[in-house]
Parts: C-alpha cells; structure tokens; sequence
C-alpha cells in the first residue's frame, strides 16, 4: 500500500504540465455577424498544444524533496527493535536516523559500510569453518540483532554473526535452521518501492544532468539532493541484503550457564588475533560476548566521544541496560582498507560537488559569499579528518617508534620533562583535563581512548562541519525566494535527438 502511495506520488510529480495553467488551453471567442446583422458567438478551434514549457517554484521543492525522503526514509534498514518498544518508540528512532541522513550522508554511508565488511567476513568465516550454509542475508540478519541467545541463568541477549560462530564451533548451540526464504518473509520493504526509489533518482539525475549540458540553472536544493543521491546509492548497494523493518527475533537456547560460555570465549580470544586487545573483560557495554567481535576504530571513537557529550546533556540514543536487548543502529563497524579508500572517495565527491555552485547566481552577494564558506568548510572538514586520523593513529606513533630507537637520549629527555610536568599543581590539572578530553566514556573503557592531537581539531572540524551543513540546508530553502529566469524552464529534450532542419 505504501510502494503504491509513492509511486502515485512519483508519476505525479514527474508530470508537472498535468496541473499546466488553464491559460495555455483557453478556447478564443469569434464574434461572427451574418447577412441578416445577427451576430453570433462561436469559439476557434485549436489543434494540438504543446504543454508550457515551464516548471514552478512548488515543482523544484516536490522533486527534490521526494527524492530526498525516497533515498533517506525509505532506504533505512533498521536493526531489529527491543521487544519492549512500541510504534512510537520505532517511529521516534527512524525520524532521528533520518534526520542524521540529512544531516550528514556520509555518516549512514560509513555505517552501511562497515555492516557490509562485517557481513561478507561472516561469511568466509562460516564458510572456513563448514558451519553450514550461511548466506549474506544470514549475516546481516544475525548482525541486526535477528538472533536473541537464551541461557538458563541469565537475560536473554542477542548475539551478532562472529558471536555466533563461536557459539556453534564450541558446541554450545546449533546452527539455527533459518532459510533464505524465511529471512525474505521477515523483510517488509518489497520490490516495488526500491524499483520506484530506482526510477526516482535516475530520473532526477537525468534531468540534472539536461538542465547542466542546456545550460540552464539548477538551483542549490537540486545540487544539494544530488550531492545527497552520491551516498544514498553506495548506502543502497551495502544494504542490499539487508532486511528491513524486522520486528521479532528468532530464539535460540542453550543449555549451558553464561559463566562456562563466557570463560570458553575468553579461552578462544587469546589465539585469536582479530580480537581488540584494547578491550577489557572487566568492562562490559553491550552483552557478556560483546569483546568477541567488537574492534573499535578512529571513527567510531569519534562518534562514541560525541555521543558521550549529548548523553551528559541528558540526550540519550542508547539502551542503558546490560546486557542489551537489541543492537544500536549507530555502531561504527572498522572498515578494510579497500572500503575506507570508497568511503573517502565518495564523502570527497560528495563534499566537493556544493563547489559547483560557487558562480551561482545567489539572490544577495552576502549569501554567495557565505556559501563559499560553507562549502569550503565542508571541504576542509573532509580533508582535514583524513590528515588528522593518518597523522595522530599512524604517522605519530610510527615518529615516536623511531626517535625512541634512533635517538633514545631525546626522547628520554622528553619524557622526563613530561613527567616533571604533571607533578605541578598546574600540570596535574592539565593531565586530568586531558585524560577527561581523550576519553569521556562513564566507565573510562580504555579501548575507546583518543590521542590528544587527534580529539582537539577533531572538536573544532565537527563545529566547522555542522555549521556549515547547516547553512547549506538553509541557503537551499532561502535561494527560491529569487531565481533566474531561466530556473524555471524544463529541459527541451528534442535537442538531444538527431534530426535534420
């Protein structure tokens, strides 16, 4: 029923000549006398018309904005819901999810990533260890949280697909009979809508693409929604696998208590080289299982600092209780290189293409102007995360590696001084206020602590980025109060055709 709202939506808007001005279609009035004087009203006939070849103001706003929600709303594929949370609950979780989309794609772009990595290794790995046949569907259905482990003595808690891995090697529970099939049934977003989300884009980047080789103006929202159709398609390729909207996990039990499970994990992770060594056993955030496959990384420090900051400001976006009764949807998952090398790519392109509008005609030369800010600083942030992370997590470390064995006696000396600093009743204050900077988590984690060089700038290019998204949304709406003429012409699509004069 919705895949059919939308695409009366879609046709409608993709149609606007069908609510053309009567104006273009008026019949003229003849006033005709004949021999006898008596006059008569008749009206002309009229051929075929063409449908003015003109777009309003509503028409940019309804195509850019439908394509907008097509590639944010409807595109999100959420992890499976806590049995406890009602519709409201859901629908007040996939309003701030959307309302991140737009914020920043980029960031649902990373996320989307990163559970994509996760799942395709969940795969080699069951396929390694002949579990059995495990699909990508199985995947990303067990990393939604599609799986609640059952213990004899202790709260039923989900497992993801690594965690389950081990569970089934280890003889503690069997592979659950859960077929392609079934998890397809689970999903309920169908076909039809991400055919309509399909049609959608293609048809608002075509046209993008005649009003640019036309020349005529595309206006700030337009550029914006293609900026925002860059991360929306690789956010739809990761998520392709994904179900949708799941409600109820599938149980399964044990018979074993979570302490003989948990002590055989900890067994398991000393020869394991893809566990986090950061990671404490006495500090648990998540479920008694969580360090089996939780790996953080730069951007997911970055995130959970952030995220700390708006909990102490009493905004919360995650489940208090432990163990959890569902997963985050905002959980960062490491990314290999080769997909960290796409997702900068794409959030370059991405912050890049705002810079198209930088000869724009802008209703007040104070707007371009802050439009030029705004889109250098989105810029600027972009670049300026990549030196920052490379520089404090891998070329520091790798400085400080090679002076301590090249020049020992220097680096003694920084040291000493150091720590002759931290002993002034100045410096103690300092330390703490660093330490408080680098990791801000409630329980200190120490798998979640920044370096110093990296939080400083890292705080200032999140204002910078913020601001700066912010004003774009803003000029977006603020530019349509005065357009170029030629704004408001369709695309003449007949000079694209071959024909002869």
């Amino acid at each position: 029923m919705f895949a059919f709202i939308v695409l009366i939506l879609f046709l409608f808007q993709c149609y606007p000549s069908f609510a053309a001005p009567t104006a273009y279609l008026a019949s003229e009035y003849i006033i005709v006398r004949d021999a006898n004087n008596q006059t008569a009203v008749t009206t002309a006939k009229r051929g075929w018309v063409s449908s003015p070849n003109e777009r309003g103001t509503i028409d940019i706003i309804w195509s850019s904005l439908i394509t907008m929600f097509l590639c944010s709303w409807s595109l999100l594929c959420l992890n499976v819901p806590a049995p406890k949370h009602s519709i409201l609950s859901r629908l007040h979780l996939r309003l701030w999810l959307t309302a991140l989309c737009f914020l920043g794609p980029e960031f649902t772009l990373v996320m989307a990533l990163g559970q994509y990595a996760s799942a395709r290794q969940s795969v080699i790995d069951f396929a390694n260890a002949k579990a059995g046949d495990w699909t990508m569907n199985h995947a990303f259905y067990a990393n939604m949280g599609g799986f609640m482990l059952h213990t004899p003595d202790f709260a039923p808690f989900p497992v993801d697909a690594k965690q389950l891995l081990f569970l089934i090697k280890g003889g503690f529970v069997e592979l659950p009979k859960l077929q392609k099939r079934a998890i397809a049934d689970k999903n309920k977003v169908d076909g039809m809508l991400r055919l309509i989300t399909l049609l959608q884009v293609l048809w608002f980047t075509i046209n993008v693409i005649g009003r640019i080789a036309t020349r005529l103006t595309v206006t700030c929202l337009e550029l914006t929604t293609a900026a925002f159709i860059i991360c929306a398609v690789g956010t739809s390729y990761c998520w392709l696998h994904k179900p949708a909207d799941v409600e109820v996990p599938e149980d399964i039990y044990s018979s074993h208590s979570i302490v003989e499970i948990e002590k055989a994990a900890w067994e398991a992770a000393k020869s394991d080289p893809t566990i986090d060594p950061n990671v404490s056993r006495e500090i648990q955030t998540r479920t008694p299982l969580d360090f089996l496959s939780r790996k953080e990384w730069a951007w997911s420090k970055y995130w959970t600092n952030w995220i700390n900051i708006l909990r102490n400001m009493k905004i919360v976006f995650a489940p208090k209780q432990f163990p959890v009764d569902r997963f985050e949807n905002t959980v960062f998952l490491p990314l290999p290189k080769s997909l960290y090398t796409i997702w900068s790519l794409i959030a370059l392109a991405y912050s890049s293409i705002f810079v198209a509008a930088w000869n724009f005609e802008f209703p007040t030369p104070i707007e371009r102007t802050l439009w030029h800010i705004a889109t250098l600083g989105l810029l600027v942030s972009a670049v300026a995360y990549w030196v920052i992370t490379h520089f404090a997590y891998d070329a520091w470390p790798s400085i400080r590696s090679w002076l301590s064995s090249h020049l020992p006696e220097m680096s003694s000396r920084i040291q000493k001084k150091r720590e002759a600093s931290i002993n002034t009743r100045l410096g103690r204050k300092l330390h703490k206020l660093a330490d408080m900077l680098r990791n801000n988590s409630p329980n200190k984690d120490p798998a979640l602590t920044i370096p110093l060089k990296a939080i400083l700038p890292i705080y200032v290019l999140g204002v910078l980025y913020c601001t700066s998204r912010t004003y774009i949304l803003l000029a977006d709406i603020v530019e349509l109060r005065s357009l170029p003429a030629d704004a408001f012409e369709q695309v003449d699509w007949s000079v694209f055709v071959p024909h002869f004069h």
